[in-house]
């Protein structure tokens, strides 16, 4: 009797580690918490949008870059995203890449139902 309880106990063991490995394996596809992944469609217009701005801005220190595209991407989960994006732009007529980090947090201020 003693012994067929141990077999039960070595199988249902082997049984929670199995699962358990099965369940940290899945969390490790997910997206990490506080780990960069990369865009996988980095066409996207709020991506590309998203580029745009980050020239703009920072055009506004007194450069005069002409934004052309997001060619690659990563975005990473923290109080927000922040989008690590890579840059084609023009300074000048010199074609150059760089490189941006833009927090975006998304909240919403209000939400009121309107009357009539």
């Amino acid at each position: 009797m003693a012994l067929r309880q141990y077999y039960l106990f070595l199988v249902m063991s082997a049984t929670l580690l199995l699962l358990n490995g099965v369940s940290v394996a899945a969390a490790q596809e997910e997206e990490i918490l506080g780990g960069w992944t990369p865009i996988k469609n980095v066409n996207d217009l709020h991506v590309q949008y998203l580029g745009k701005w980050a020239v703009t801005s920072h055009n506004l220190s007194g450069t005069s870059l002409k934004f052309k595209r997001v060619i690659s991407g990563e975005t990473q989960q923290v109080n927000g995203i922040n989008y690590r994006l890579v840059i084609e732009a023009l300074n000048g007529n010199d074609m150059g890449k760089y490189q941006a980090v833009v927090f975006e947090k998304i909240r919403i201020r209000s939400f009121n139902p309107l009357l009539g």
